[in-house]
C-alpha cells in the first residue's frame, strides 16, 4: 500500500504550530517570572554566612588580643619585682703574695658575675640562688627603674642554694611568692631574669616534669621547664599565669652551654621557707630525724620479703633522735613520710627537709612483712 504525503502535510504543520506555541508560552513566562541566578543564590548564601564568619573571626581577634594583654599586663607587674646582681669577688690572696714577691701566676684581678633576684618584701628582702653569691665580697642590684644599690648579704642556705639579700630604698614592689605544690605538669610559666646581663628578659614555656632530682646535692626536688633559662637567670622568678612565683630559676642542662629547653627551678615553697626562717630566725633551721639508711637493692628486698625496692631501708638510729624516740628500729623500711610516698633513701631525705621542728610528722613502715604507723617530733639539727 502507497502511503500519501500529502496526507500528512497538514498533521505536521499542527505539530509545528503546537511546538511554536508551547515555546512562546515558555519564553514569555519566564519573562514575566525570571528566575534567581544560580550566582544569586550563592550570593545570597554569602551574604548570610559572611557576617558570621567575621563576626567569629573577629571573637578569636578579641581572645587572643585579650590573651596577649593579661600576659603583656602580668609581665609589666613582675618586672619591676626582679634585679639584676652583680657580684665581686676579691682576688686570691696567695696570688695577691706571689705578685708581692714578684713571682707568676694566680689571678690578681677581681671576678665579676651576674644573676638576677626579686624583691619580695617592701623591706628590701631579695630571694636569689645562693651560686650566685657564693665568695661575693661586695654585691650590688639594679632595679628595674635604674636605680644601682649595694645589698648585704641577710642569710644564705647552701642546702637548697638560696640566698636572702637585703637593700634599703623606698618605692620598692615586692612580688608575691605562690604555692609550688598547686604546680601542675603543663602549665604555662614565665621566666624573668638577667640572661647574658640582658636586664628584664622574659621567655615562655611551661613545666615539663615535677620533683626532678637532678645530680645536685641540694636536700630539695626541681621543677623542670621547657622556658629558656641562660646564665645570668640564676635567681630569677619562674612566675605562673597569675603573676605569682612558682620557683626560682637555677640552672639548666646544655651541651652547648646555652639553654637547650632544659632548665630547672627550685619550688617557691622552699624559697619561702627559707626567707621565712632568715628574717624570723636569723638562720634557716633545717628539722633533724637521727637516722642511718643503705640503699635497698633486690637481693636485700628478697631476703626482708618486699615485693619491691621501693622504700627507704633503716641500717640504724642515732642515740636520743626522734628516729630513736619514735620506735624506729634497723632493719624497718620507710614507705611514706607525712603522707608522702618514700623511693628511696633520698627522697626520705627530701621529706624530712619538709617538715617543720617541733611539730609531729607520722610516717609508715614495714617491719616484718607488716605496715605500721609512727609518729616522731622534728627536732632542729645539731649543726644548726
Amino acid at each position: 500500500m502507497e502511503t500519501n504525503p500529502r496526507g500528512n502535510l497538514p498533521t505536521f504543520l499542527l505539530f509545528l504550530c503546537i511546538l511554536a506555541l508551547a515555546v512562546g508560552s515558555l519564553a514569555f513566562w519566564k519573562l514575566v517570572h525570571p528566575e534567581t541566578p544560580v550566582v544569586g543564590v550563592l550570593g545570597d548564601h554569602h551574604s548570610a554566612t559572611l557576617p558570621s564568619i567575621r563576626g567569629n573571626n573577629d571573637q578569636t581577634g578579641s581572645t587572643l588580643e585579650a590573651m596577649d594583654n593579661e600576659i603583656t599586663n602580668l609581665v609589666d607587674r613582675a618586672i619591676p619585682s626582679v634585679v639584676s646582681i652583680t657580684t665581686t669577688t676579691a682576688p686570691d690572696r696567695e696570688a695577691l703574695l706571689r705578685q708581692f714577691f714578684g713571682l707568676s701566676g694566680g689571678n690578681v684581678t677581681p671576678v665579676r658575675n651576674m644573676g638576677s633576684g626579686m624583691i619580695v618584701s617592701p623591706e628590701g628582702y631579695i630571694v636569689t640562688n645562693w651560686h650566685v653569691i657564693n665568695g661575693a665580697t661586695q654585691v650590688t642590684i639594679q632595679l628595674s627603674d635604674g636605680r644601682t644599690l649595694p645589698a648585704q648579704i641577710a642569710g644564705t642556705d647552701q642546702r637548697s642554694d638560696i640566698a636572702i639579700l637585703k637593700v634599703n630604698a623606698e618605692g620598692l614592689i615586692p612580688i608575691d611568692l605562690g604555692d609550688s605544690e598547686q604546680v601542675k605538669v603543663g602549665q604555662t610559666v614565665f621566666a624573668v631574669g638577667n640572661p647574658f646581663g640582658l636586664q628584664e628578659t622574659v621567655t615562655q614555656g611551661i613545666i615539663s616534669a615535677k620533683g626532678r632530682r637532678t645530680m645536685s646535692e641540694a636536700a630539695n626536688e626541681f621543677f623542670q621547664t621547657s622556658t629558656t633559662i641562660n646564665p645570668g637567670n640564676s635567681g630569677g622568678p619562674l612566675i605562673d599565669i597569675h603573676g605569682k612565683v612558682i620557683g626560682v630559676n637555677n640552672f639548666i642542662i646544655s651541651r652547648s652551654g646555652g639553654s637547650e629547653g632544659i632548665g630547672f627551678a627550685i619550688p617557691s615553697n622552699v624559697a619561702r621557707r627559707v626567707f621565712e626562717d632568715i628574717v624570723q630566725h636569723g638562720r634557716v633551721i633545717h628539722p633533724w630525724f637521727g637516722v642511718v639508711m643503705r640503699p635497698l637493692t633486690a637481693s636485700l628486698a628478697q631476703q626482708l620479703g618486699l615485693p619491691d625496692t621501693r622504700g627507704a631501708l633503716v641500717a640504724a638510729t642515732l642515740a636520743n633522735s626522734p628516729a630513736e624516740r619514735s620506735g624506729l628500729r634497723g632493719g624497718d623500711v620507710i614507705i611514706s613520710f607525712g603522707g608522702k610516698p618514700i623511693r628511696d633513701g633520698k627522697d626520705l631525705r627530701n621529706r624530712i627537709a619538709e617538715a617543720l621542728v617541733g611539730v609531729p610528722a607520722t610516717f609508715t613502715i614495714l617491719r616484718e612483712g607488716k605496715k605500721l604507723d609512727l609518729n616522731a617530733v622534728m627536732e632542729e639539727g645539731p649543726s644548726a
